[in-house]
Parts: structure tokens; sequence; C-alpha cells
């Protein structure tokens, strides 16, 4: 399809509901031939626009992006007043977006719920805690991912350079430095570790040294204040509300956290699962809106244009988070995106509050909008046919972004890899079940946004997403399998009543 037929459908998706389609580009437009510089700004490139996909790029913020993220952000807010939450910590980096269009509906509507903004990362939380469970530890630093090696172990522990290079001296792991540890092998290195005493012991040095300060800025950030809060993520699998929970129990708080995720595929182990609220999809049932998704491309467009949390420091009288560098280009990137979602939001209330604010509805009204069967079905249909049937043009310019599934985002690489023919073709349904179920493994060059790859790069991209999404279906079919196996035996387990 091409982009112009793109547009259209996802115009066509918009009627259909109460979003603006071309109301916003019409919006937009008008304001610039009036000569409003500040509307006009908004529209400055995103980044270099040296391969042309700069239209496509803003084409899918208007039309599918910020929707999606005005949607969700709508449901949170009415969600927390239904549930009594006075309070909603938006968590870095995915809540940034989240975090700044939620401040602009509280103060257009004077609702009741304070939001902030809580600096942190699974690595900076996780860390602090390392040396009180040192089994949850390292099962943290030996999980899975698309490129796991000794160097990659190491920085997730929280080793600075001269501590992993002792680690490397010391033999402790029978691959290089740089090698790619198979999936198969992990759980072996698990057990190495555990038996190595240096690594144990360093483990536990960089663990408590980093929990002072850590502690002091929950303290800082009005985490032990007894009042219901709740935090807001993307989510995948809820696991920062379990371990923040955790540490603010330690600390002396007795109301749990709850959670607001944009979608779940699980929650952790003994959670309980009546906190953890979905906006998309749950982690019961939902196939399908499953495959089509993509939760990397998510993290990539909704991402805050600052670096990841390291660490948190005290300044002064403050404890400041310490962050990683970004580069420029990126910062660029992600500061044009802000703008475009802000003009979007703005433009949004603009249509709500026509003849300023005593004229618009009210925030309970627009909730109901946008929870309403039309909207939904709206946002849904066009995030899939961005996400899992991407136009060649939305794939060049979406899929250069960087990504990257690590917990210190080392190593990264393009959402849409260019993969060749026989790459995408490895990734089809019978040759992964071949690998993954018979041959017993071997690497397969992946994407983290297979599609977007198939669409940029691929001779037949429909005939390799079909085959992709077979996998996909196959998948998540297993998971949901396990699940309710796993939820059967619970019950049969459980005591009964009265008992």
């Amino acid at each position: 399809m091409s982009q112009d037929g793109r547009i259209k459908a996802y115009k066509k998706q918009l009627e259909k509901s109460g979003l603006p389609g071309d109301t916003y580009m019409e919006d937009v437009r008008q304001k610039e031939e009036e000569g409003g510089r500040e509307e006009k700004n908004n529209r400055q490139p995103l980044e270099s626009d040296k391969d042309g996909h700069q239209e496509s790029i803003c084409a899918v913020i208007d039309y599918v992006l910020a929707p999606a993220l005005n949607g969700f952000v709508v449901w949170v807010l009415s969600q927390a007043m239904m549930r009594g939450i006075r309070r909603l910590y938006f968590l870095a980096r995915d809540g940034y977006f989240m975090y700044r269009t939620a401040c602009r509906y509280a103060e257009s509507y004077r609702l009741p719920v304070e939001c902030r903004y809580l600096y942190c990362s699974r690595y900076s939380v996780r860390i602090p805690g390392y040396h009180l469970s040192p089994e949850k530890a390292l099962f943290y630093i030996t999980l899975g991912g698309l490129d796991v090696t000794p160097e990659k172990l190491y920085l997730r522990a929280g080793f600075d350079r001269a501590r992993r290079e002792a680690m490397h001296r010391a033999g402790i792991l029978p691959y290089g430095k740089e090698e790619q540890i198979p999936r198969k092998e992990l759980a072996l290195v698990r057990k190495r570790l555990s038996e190595s005493r240096l690594f144990m012991e360093l483990l536990t040095e960089n663990s408590r040294r980093a929990q002072p300060a850590y502690e002091a800025y929950l303290r800082q950030e009005g985490m032990l204040e007894e009042i219901p809060a709740a935090l807001v993520d993307s989510g995948w699998v809820g696991s920062m509300q379990k371990e923040l929970d955790a540490s603010l129990k330690r600390l002396g708080r007795k109301k749990p956290l709850s959670g607001f995720y944009f979608g779940l595929y699980e929650v952790p182990p003994d959670a309980d699962r009546s906190r953890y609220h979905t906006y998309f999809f749950p982690p019961e049932g939902e196939i399908r809106r499953k495959v089509l998704f993509n939760n990397c491309l998510f993290e990539t467009v909704f991402t805050a244009p600052h670096g990841m949390t390291l660490s948190y420091m005290a300044e002064k009288e403050k404890i400041k988070p310490a962050l990683t560098e970004i580069s420029e280009e990126r910062k660029k990137r992600l500061t044009g995106m802000e703008k475009r979602f802000a003009a979007w939001q703005e433009a949004f209330l603009r249509q709500r509050f026509p003849a300023g604010r005593e004229a618009g509805i009210s925030f309970d009204r627009l909730a109901k909008d946008f929870q309403k069967r039309e909207t939904r079905r709206a946002i849904e249909k066009n995030m899939e046919l961005f996400m899992h049937h991407p136009t060649k043009e939305e794939a060049r310019g979406f899929g250069g972004m960087d990504f990257s599934d690590d917990i210190l985002e080392n190593g990264g690489s393009r959402i849409a890899e260019e993969l060749t023919r026989k790459e995408l073709r490895e990734n089809h349904l019978i040759s992964r079940i071949f690998r993954e179920m018979l041959s017993g493994g071997g690497y397969v060059r992946q994407s983290p946004w297979y599609e977007g790859s198939a669409a940029a790069y691929g001779k037949y991209p429909a005939y390799h997403i079909f085959q992709y999404t077979g996998y996909k279906y196959l998948l998540y079919y297993r998971k949901e399998r396990a699940r309710r196996k796993k939820y059967r035996a619970g019950a049969r387990n459980a005591p009964a009543r009265g008992t």
C-alpha cells in the first residue's frame, strides 16, 4: 500500500470515532496561515530528513501514536479518580510522554490527581537490593535476551570497568568477553556465578554502596507518605511495581502501590493481580491483540529525551538521578516528537473547549468518549496497521531508530534490522519450529520489529509477515496454555473456604 493510501486508511478509522482526523491537520494549517509561529515551530523536522521519511513519521504520530497516547492517559486519570488514587508516579522513561500529557489534562480539567515523574530503571531499582536476595539477583543478572555476553552480565551486576576486567581475568565463565551465551546455557552460568566467591563479594559490596542514596530518593519523592498512589508505565511484566513495593515495605510504607499499564503479558509471581490494571491487553487471553502488537516498537517511540537512570547521588541537599548520555540526534528526534504530541493535544483541547473553559465538556464525558467502542476500535486498528502492516516508508522512517532489550541498553541495534532474504525466512513458522522444538536450537538473527524489517527490506513483505505471524500465534498460544495450566493447578491446591 502507498503512504497516501495508508493515511486514508488511518483517517477512515478515526472518522468512525470522536477523535481528530483531518481536524487536527486542518487546525494546524489554519494556525500557520494566520501566522502562528509557535504552531509552525511544532511542525519542524523531528530529525534530519536525509532519507525523506519525515512526513510518514509525522503522519503516524498524528493518526496513530497521539490518539493511543491520549486514550491511555485519559483512561489512567479516570481510573485513578474512580479508585481513589491521589498521586500517580509516571516511571522513567516510557512514562515521559504519558506524564507530560497527563499534566496538561489535570491542569485543563482541574483534576484532583497529582502527577509526578519518577526517575528510575530496572537497573537503578534492582542493584540496591541485590545483597538482600542474592538468588533473585542472579536470576535478574542471567536473564535471556537478544544478545547476552559475559560483559553484559557483569554490567547488569553493576560492576565498573575495573571490576569487569577482574572478572574476565578470573575466567569464571567459559566464554569470550563479547561471546554470545546460548540461552539454554544461562542456568549453568547462573550456577557458576553463584559459586564464585569473587563475583558474590563484588556484587554484595556494590549493592550495599548503592542502597542509601536510592532509599533517600524514594523518601524525597514522597513515596513513603501513606496516601493512595499508583505507578504508570508501558508495562509488559510489571516487575518494577513489585520491586518498588518491596523497597517501600522495607522502609515502612504500609499501603501497597497499584499500577496502570498500557499492556501486560504477565504479572510477577505471587503478585496481587487486583493491583495490576491494563488498558490495551491483560495477561489473560487477548492472543490476537498481543500478536499484532510490538512492545519493542512501543518503547522506541514512547521514551524520554534523556538518558537511563543508573543510580542516585546526593547533590547539596537533594538526591538526584545519575543518567546515561544520549546522542544529540536521538535527543533532537524525541524533543521533536514531544512537540508533535503536545500540538495534537492542544488542538484536541481546543476542539473540546471551543469557546473557553466553561464551554468545554467535563472530563468524565471525555473519558467515556475515549472508552466508546468506536474510539477504542479506531485506536486499536490504526496501531495494528502501523505495527503489523507498516508501509515501506513507515518501516524505513521508524526502522532506523535505536533499540536495546538489555537492562543497560548496551550494544543496541536498530528497531528494524536489515535482514537478508535468508534471515527473513529463518524467522518463518516452520523454520522456527524446526530450530527451537526439533533440532534443539541454533542461532537465528532476529529483528526487534520483524514486520518493519520485512516491509523495509523484503521483496515480498506480506508473505514474510504472514509466516512470522504464524510463529507469534504459536508462541502466545503456548504461553496462554501454560498460564491456564498453572492457574488450574493453583486453584486445585488452594485451601477450601473455611479451613
